[in-house]
C-alpha cells in the first residue's frame, strides 16, 4: 500500500540523484531504499528508475510522476 513515506523517499531519491544519498536523508538503509522503492514500482506496475545506469536514474514515467508526487507531499 503506497504511503506518504514511499513518496516523500521517491522525492529524496531524485532530489539526491541516488538512493545512497537518499538513504542518509530519510535515515534509512541503501537496501531498506531499495526495497521500499521496488515495492511502490510493483504497486504501480511500471519501473519509476532506469537499474541499467548507475546510479540509478528517474525513468521517463518517473520524471512524469515528479512534480505530481512533489505537489501530494508539499500538501499533505
Amino acid at each position: 500500500l503506497m504511503s506518504i513515506r514511499d513518496l516523500r523517499t521517491f522525492l529524496a531519491i531524485a532530489e539526491g540523484g541516488s538512493f545512497a544519498m537518499a538513504a542518509r536523508t530519510v535515515h534509512r538503509t541503501q537496501s531498506a531504499i531499495t526495497a521500499q522503492m521496488q515495492s511502490l514500482e510493483e504497486e504501480l506496475g511500471f519501473a519509476l528508475f532506469d537499474r541499467s545506469k548507475r546510479p540509478p536514474v528517474l525513468s521517463e514515467a518517473g520524471r512524469a510522476l515528479l512534480p505530481r508526487i512533489a505537489e501530494v507531499v508539499q500538501v499533505y
